[in-house]
């Protein structure tokens, strides 16, 4: 059984009401252009009911839950996970890349991405339940931060080549190098590029191992330990007279 109700209100409390509906208007309006808003005694008997907000919340559900607004949010929750994992995994096609810390272990790595994920989902506003595969996505492209910079030539892969590519230099000049003096300076230097190209990360601790034990066979003398008495520096210094009087005499 319908009751009609005649109300009798103040021209201020009926501006302030006709302000709310207008703002309930404008705002809904403005969230989504084909919003269709109820009519001002629709939004009065709300009022009356002390419903401020389950009228715009229901049409709201009903627009997103059918017709065109239904078939776009579900579309923009099965894509968005398979965009992005596009996005990562053809970057390196166009000069860019995901890179992940050296130190993660694959552990790591997968949980740092669930909880990425767990975030980009959420502030898209997607379905939570595409986590697990958007996870899967950002731990398989990201790769060794190493790997990325030896890809893009950056100046920090430069750098690191190069010590690799002196230390071989260094390396290979040793076993041809006459003096020992300058054969032991030379040592000295390939273990300092060996322990920058470590450092780097363009020499692993086996191969630094193994430079070093080429250039020991082939040159041992250089790495056993000069003797510092003086009779040895008396023999060095008589070495270096009679090598010059020699010189001298030619």
């Amino acid at each position: 059984m319908n009751t009609d109700i005649s109300l009798s209100l103040s021209a201020e409390a009926s501006a302030r009401l006709r302000a709310d509906f207008d703002a309930f208007v404008k705002v809904s309006t403005g969230l989504d252009a084909q919003f269709i808003p109820p009519a001002f005694d629709d939004f009065l008997r709300a009022r009356l009911m002390q419903q401020d907000g389950p009228l715009t919340e229901r049409a709201v559900m009903r627009l997103l839950a059918s017709g065109e607004y239904g078939w776009a949010k579900k579309v923009f929750d099965k894509q968005l996970p398979n965009a992005l994992a596009a996005l990562m995994r053809d970057a390196q096609r166009f000069g860019f890349g995901l890179a992940v810390q050296p130190d993660w272990t694959p552990q790591q790595r997968v949980e740092h991405a669930r909880q990425w994920a767990t975030q980009i989902l959420s502030e898209a506003g997607a379905d939570a339940a595409f986590t697990e595969a958007l996870a899967a996505q950002i731990s398989a492209s990201a790769v060794d931060i190493r790997t990325l910079e030896e890809r893009m030539k950056t100046p920090a892969w430069r750098v690191a080549d190069g010590l690799r590519q002196r230390a071989y230099d260094v390396m290979y000049g040793l076993q041809t190098e006459q003096s020992e003096a300058l054969g032991r300076s030379k040592v000295g230097e390939l273990r300092v590029l060996l322990g920058l190209a470590l450092e780097y990360g363009s020499i692993g601790a086996e191969e630094a191992a193994r430079v070093l034990e080429q250039v020991e066979r082939a040159c041992p003398h250089l790495f056993r330990e000069a003797p510092d008495d003086v009779f040895a520096r008396l023999a060095a210094w008589l070495r270096r007279v009679f090598s010059q009087g020699a010189l001298v005499r030619q």
